[in-house]
Protein backbone atom coordinates (compact mmCIF):
# COMPACT_ATOMS: atom_id res chain seq x y z
CA UNK A 1 0.00 0.00 0.00
CA UNK A 2 1.41 3.39 -1.01
CA UNK A 3 1.72 6.16 1.56
CA UNK A 4 -1.16 8.62 1.69
CA UNK A 5 -0.78 11.62 -0.63
CA UNK A 6 -2.04 14.01 2.05
CA UNK A 7 -0.77 15.37 5.34
CA UNK A 8 -1.67 14.27 8.86
CA UNK A 9 -4.01 17.22 9.50
CA UNK A 10 -6.20 16.23 6.57
CA UNK A 11 -6.26 12.59 7.66
CA UNK A 12 -7.08 13.62 11.23
CA UNK A 13 -10.12 15.57 10.02
CA UNK A 14 -11.31 12.54 8.05
CA UNK A 15 -10.80 10.23 11.02
CA UNK A 16 -12.85 12.49 13.29
CA UNK A 17 -15.70 12.77 10.78
CA UNK A 18 -15.99 9.35 9.19
CA UNK A 19 -17.37 6.63 11.47
CA UNK A 20 -16.07 3.85 9.22
CA UNK A 21 -12.45 4.86 9.83
CA UNK A 22 -10.89 3.56 12.97
CA UNK A 23 -7.47 4.14 14.44
CA UNK A 24 -6.14 1.16 12.53
CA UNK A 25 -7.69 1.97 9.14
CA UNK A 26 -6.50 4.72 6.80
CA UNK A 27 -8.70 6.09 4.03
CA UNK A 28 -7.70 4.95 0.58
CA UNK A 29 -7.25 7.74 -1.95
CA UNK A 30 -9.47 6.16 -4.61
CA UNK A 31 -12.26 4.62 -2.53
CA UNK A 32 -15.49 6.63 -2.28
CA UNK A 33 -15.70 8.02 1.24
CA UNK A 34 -19.30 6.84 1.37
CA UNK A 35 -17.77 3.45 2.19
CA UNK A 36 -16.44 5.03 5.41
CA UNK A 37 -19.78 6.56 6.37
CA UNK A 38 -19.70 9.87 4.47
CA UNK A 39 -23.07 11.51 3.97
CA UNK A 40 -24.02 15.07 3.04
CA UNK A 41 -24.05 16.30 6.65
CA UNK A 42 -20.66 14.75 7.37
CA UNK A 43 -19.28 16.37 4.21
CA UNK A 44 -20.45 19.80 5.37
CA UNK A 45 -18.66 19.23 8.67
CA UNK A 46 -15.49 18.03 6.96
CA UNK A 47 -15.42 21.01 4.61
CA UNK A 48 -16.04 23.46 7.44
CA UNK A 49 -13.25 21.93 9.53
CA UNK A 50 -10.82 21.88 6.59
CA UNK A 51 -11.57 25.53 5.84
CA UNK A 52 -10.83 26.46 9.45
CA UNK A 53 -7.68 24.38 9.80
CA UNK A 54 -6.14 25.38 6.46
CA UNK A 55 -7.43 28.97 6.24
CA UNK A 56 -9.06 28.57 2.84
CA UNK A 57 -12.51 28.76 1.33
CA UNK A 58 -13.85 25.70 -0.44
CA UNK A 59 -17.18 27.32 -1.32
CA UNK A 60 -18.30 26.03 -4.69
CA UNK A 61 -15.20 23.85 -5.09
CA UNK A 62 -16.63 20.44 -4.18
CA UNK A 63 -18.70 19.54 -7.22
CA UNK A 64 -18.35 15.75 -6.95
CA UNK A 65 -21.48 13.91 -5.73
CA UNK A 66 -21.23 12.78 -2.10
CA UNK A 67 -21.69 9.10 -3.01
CA UNK A 68 -18.61 9.08 -5.26
CA UNK A 69 -16.28 11.61 -3.59
CA UNK A 70 -12.93 10.09 -2.65
CA UNK A 71 -10.36 11.28 -0.14
CA UNK A 72 -7.95 11.75 -3.04
CA UNK A 73 -10.38 14.04 -4.83
CA UNK A 74 -11.05 16.06 -1.69
CA UNK A 75 -7.32 16.39 -1.02
CA UNK A 76 -6.84 17.61 -4.61
CA UNK A 77 -9.54 20.25 -4.15
CA UNK A 78 -8.02 21.35 -0.85
CA UNK A 79 -4.48 21.39 -2.27
CA UNK A 80 -5.60 23.61 -5.14
CA UNK A 81 -7.22 26.02 -2.67
CA UNK A 82 -4.05 26.14 -0.56
CA UNK A 83 -1.76 26.91 -3.49
CA UNK A 84 -1.54 30.61 -4.36
CA UNK A 85 -3.00 31.54 -7.71
CA UNK A 86 -0.39 32.20 -10.39
CA UNK A 87 -1.42 35.81 -10.72
CA UNK A 88 -1.57 36.67 -7.01
CA UNK A 89 1.13 39.02 -5.77
CA UNK A 90 3.67 37.45 -3.42
CA UNK A 91 5.23 40.58 -1.96
CA UNK A 92 4.19 44.09 -0.99
CA UNK A 93 5.96 45.54 -4.04
CA UNK A 94 3.88 43.29 -6.29
CA UNK A 95 0.66 44.53 -4.70
CA UNK A 96 1.00 47.80 -6.60
CA UNK A 97 0.26 45.90 -9.82
CA UNK A 98 -2.62 43.86 -8.35
CA UNK A 99 -5.31 45.52 -10.47
CA UNK A 100 -3.28 45.93 -13.63
CA UNK A 101 -3.60 43.62 -16.60
CA UNK A 102 -0.72 41.12 -16.48
CA UNK A 103 -0.77 40.85 -20.28
CA UNK A 104 -0.63 44.59 -21.04
CA UNK A 105 2.32 45.60 -23.13
CA UNK A 106 4.51 48.48 -21.96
Amino acid sequence: MAPAPWNSTFESVLRQSLPGLGKDKAPEADVPMEAYGLDSLALIGIISTLESKFGVSLAGQVAVPVHSLTAGQLWGILSAAIQPAWDQPRSSSASRTRNSNPWALA
